[in-house]
């Protein structure tokens, strides 16, 4: 792996170095895993405790950090420094684009130049694939779907007919973009009827999507997932939802049916929103927590979702409730009392 200078790593995150310009870092590792020869990323100051006792040689460290006697480097946003010298060490790979012979692609695809197809994968009738796609082994693009410029379609991925996906978009491994989506109607009979679902998916630009989600396709017109946005691993999508633009949905979220997602929103972990339920912009839900009617702004948690600040409150109470359970029983026998020494003077 090639080594960079500190003075060089500095350039390169815009930071002030204090130390050895000329001293060369060959990787980027943790506070606690470091060793000689490395550079390590401090974000905050409880990490920066460790760096007393990490054998890195170098440290990239927030401004408001407090002097210390090692080499260092300042930078304003030691998140951002990450990415910077991320895509420094470890650049994305060139590659030839090719078209693997056991790939199978229909005559009437239309692949844009630097287009790459792996082994396995099937490209059905219609399909148009724009230029510098990168689709990996076995991926499934359905007859009619259009992939945008750049976007890269990771292995086992199954794009179902129809589906719409934008530029320089990220699909990982396992995940089922235009699956049906889960409508039935109660029949007379008493069996389930099946609605029809007609609908598609359409992912705007520089979305990514983790490993084994599924996203529904609309019952009818579209389920919707605007630029920008960012999905987790096993996250479930219901038939014609819409997720807002620069969105962050965590691990094992799932959203039912007609589900309105703003922009700038973050569901963590494990979030469930009911059916038909608007999330407004800039919205922020606690893991675990139930969205079982329309929240926001502002942050929420709970079943169901409630205001942070509503929820603190309760779960004080919450822990306070065998005191006040002792306290009620005191009072009720107190004034069982009083109310036999009133009748007892009555008679």
């Amino acid at each position: 792996m090639r080594g960079y200078s500190l003075e060089t790593i500095s350039e390169n995150v815009h930071g002030r170095l204090y130390g050895e310009p000329e001293l060369v870092v060959n990787r980027i590792m943790t506070v606690d895993e470091a060793g000689h020869g490395d550079l390590a990323v401090v974000f905050d100051s409880k990490i920066a405790a460790g760096i007393e006792g990490s054998r890195a040689s170098a440290f990239v460290v927030p401004m408001k950090i407090p002097d210390i006697k090692r080499n260092i480097i300042r930078v304003p946003n030691p998140r951002l420094a990450l990415i910077q010298l991320l895509n420094l060490f470890h650049p994305r790979p060139e590659r030839e684009p090719v078209i693997h012979e056991r790939a199978v692609v229909s005559p009437r695809a239309k692949l844009s130049p630097g287009v790459s197809v792996g082994a396995g994968a099937l490209i059905e009738a219609d399909v148009e694939i724009g230029a510098g796609a990168w689709i990996h082994p076995n991926v499934c693009l359905g007859e009619g779907s259009i992939i945008g410029d750049q976007t890269e379609i990771f292995p086992n991925v199954t794009i179902y007919p129809g589906t719409r996906i934008g530029r320089r978009v990220r699909i990982h491994a396992g995940t089922v973009i235009g699956s049906d989506g889960f409508g039935y109607v109660n029949l007379e009979s008493g069996e389930q009827g099946k609605i029809p679902q007609v609908g598609y998916v359409e992912i705007e630009d520089d979305v990514e999507i983790g490993a084994n989600c599924t996203i529904d396709r609309a019952t009818l017109g579209a389920t919707r997932i605007l630029s920008g946005t960012k999905i987790d691993n096993l996250v479930q999508v219901g038939h014609n939802s819409e997720i807002g633009k620069h969105s962050i949905l965590a691990g094992q979220v799932g959203l039912s049916g007609s589900v309105r997602i703003g922009n700038h929103c973050v569901l963590a972990g494990q979030v469930g929103v009911g059916d038909h339920v608007q999330i407004k912009d800039g919205t922020m839900v606690g893991g675990q927590s139930g969205v079982v009617r329309d929240v926001g702004p502002g942050r929420w948690v709970g079943y169901p979702a409630i205001p942070v600040i509503k929820a603190l409150r309760a779960q004080h109470l919450f822990v306070e409730l065998p005191a006040l359970r002792r306290l009620v029983r005191d009072l009720e026998r107190r004034l069982t009392e009083l109310e036999g020494r009133e009748q007892s003077h009555d008679k």
